[in-house]
């Protein structure tokens, strides 16, 4: 099976000629006769414009001195009667055994309807997603052949490779050293396709962030998470003061004197459930840990990636909704470990996190309505994400501000616009274009600075989160790739993935 509108065609060029480009181009790496990134999955190289990687769009006033070479040029002489585009564009990656690309969807607005790729070297799966309805379909390009995506599969299908040594067929395969051409059609004309919830011509402002780094996951973080919480901390702490049914559960049922950590404590309303354990809490945010503190509590502050605690110590561990701040996947990996490795064994870990299906356990999707921003205790269930990768909106507001009474008129939908006018949809959600974690920054984010607050008149300050909210069984299968666990059961509460694993 493949997604609609996805086109293979196998043997396009000959095996004399696969070699002939791959040498080109190896050569040309080693000599970087072209515009060249080395990013951390791969090597690539730019030919007619320059794709952009931290904003995924391409400059069309400052063509490359390199146009596309004369061997691709015959390559397109080859495959022109599958295609309909004139690609004035070509991006090479050369792929080491084991590297890979994070899905995503190529940028509406800035190229055409196919994207082309002919894959050189070694045969390789690449995932396609459909994030609608979270389908993933495994399908095999192979050396030599060509790809075309459109329709369908160009415009909402994200697309990409594992990092992985060997892929799966009939038999195990390993990878060899594979290098794709990637030709695309650049437009300045707006994309106006039938998929408004991936087009950033159609709704959303031209401005992104692109987590393909160690350092922009990081970036993205400290921007979107740990410097809003910094500031929302009173406010965030006065909506949380009901602990969840299922954690206190779990930790009523854990024996007495047993040591527990609070990996993101907050406003530490889990660390007084019960007098006859200890329970220390941990944040990110010093000024959430210093409420808890007020309170009586033992805290300290720091980062989930890296945790001062002597490894098995700890009877249990819990996490409740941070993971899913966490921008990437090998770090929230890092973070399950670090979970993981506090424990004693036998030791208990409980984690949660925002489900994309939010509604889940109630009875009609007509409940699914966008959630207060007014900072009251969210209406977690009442959402609806068109992605996983997403900002979710906090309204920061003074002591006694009445909401709706800022001055600044909403638009037809009731959604009160910043002052460039642009407005989340409906949901308050961002949806992500790209496998490598592309978010749009609304410009009401770009222009607020560190934490991306944008005051009305009446004080009131609007913030934007950082959210990668959970498909089913995804939380299970970070829990799995943790060395030394058993994942003991995986719930479904309040629109939250909730999973419990035992060290081993």
């Amino acid at each position: 099976m493949k997604p609609p509108g996805l086109i293979l065609i196998g043997d396009i060029i000959s095996e004399e000629f696969e070699n002939e480009l791959m040498e080109t181009f190896l050569e040309h790496s080693k000599n970087r006769a072209s515009t060249q990134d080395e990013l951390k999955n791969r090597v690539t190289l730019h030919y007619g414009y320059k794709f952009d990687y931290k904003t995924n769009l391409v400059d069309l006033t400052a063509p490359l001195e390199h146009p596309i070479p004369a061997s691709v040029r015959k390559v397109l002489d080859i495959i022109q009667p599958h295609i309909s585009i004139t690609p004035n564009q070509l991006t090479v990656n050369i792929y080491q055994p084991g590297q890979g690309i994070p899905k995503h969807v190529d940028t509406h607005s800035i190229f055409t309807s196919e994207i082309l790729s002919v894959s050189l070297g070694s045969d390789v799966v690449m995932d396609f997603k459909n994030p609608t309805s979270g389908k993933v379909l495994p399908v095999l390009l192979q050396r030599r052949s060509l790809t075309v995506m459109s329709g369908e599969s160009r415009y909402l299908w994200h697309h990409g490779i594992t990092p992985r040594k060997t892929d799966a067929l009939q038999d195990v395969v390993e990878r060899q050293l594979r290098i794709s051409l990637t030709l695309r059609e650049c437009t300045p004309d707006p994309c106006t396709c039938n998929y408004p919830s991936q087009c950033d011509s159609q709704n959303y402002g031209k401005p992104q962030y692109c987590v393909e780094e160690e350092r922009d996951a990081a970036r993205l973080e400290e921007q979107y998470v740990s410097a809003v919480y910094e500031e929302i901390a009173d406010h965030f702490s006065s909506t949380r003061h009901s602990p969840w049914p299922g954690v206190v559960k779990f930790l009523n049922s854990l024996p007495t004197q047993s040591l527990v950590v609070d990996v993101g404590c907050g406003n530490g309303k889990y660390l007084g459930v019960r007098g006859d354990i200890t329970v220390i809490g941990n944040d990110n945010s010093y000024n959430l840990c210093s409420i808890c503190q007020d309170r009586g509590h033992e805290v300290f502050a720091c980062n989930a990636l890296n945790i001062p605690l002597r490894a098995g110590t700890c009877d249990s561990v819990i996490c409740i909704a941070m993971l899913h701040h966490i921008t990437t996947t090998q770090r929230r990996i890092t973070v399950l470990e670090n979970l993981a490795g506090l424990l004693l064994p036998g030791g208990l870990g409980l984690v949660t996190v925002w489900a994309q299906e939010q509604h889940l356990d109630l009875e009609s999707t007509e409940s699914c309505k966008p959630c207060p921003t007014d900072g009251t205790e969210e209406g977690v269930g009442r959402r609806h994400f068109n992605s996983q990768d997403v900002f979710v909106d906090w309204q920061h507001k003074k002591p006694g501000t009445v909401p709706g009474k800022s001055g600044t008129v909403p638009d037809k939908s009731g959604t009160v616009p910043d002052k460039s006018g642009t407005v989340p949809d409906k949901s308050g959600t961002v949806p992500d274009k790209s496998g490598k974690v592309v978010l749009q920054v609304l410009s009401c984010v770009c222009r607020g600075g560190v934490s991306g607050a944008v005051p009305d008149k009446s004080g009131t300050k609007l913030y934007y989160r950082y959210y990668h909210v959970f498909v089913e069984g995804e939380l299970a299968g970070l829990i799995r790739q943790v060395p030394g666990v058993e994942l003991v059961q995986v719930t479904y509460e309040k629109a939250n993935w909730c999973a419990v694993f035992r060290k081993l």
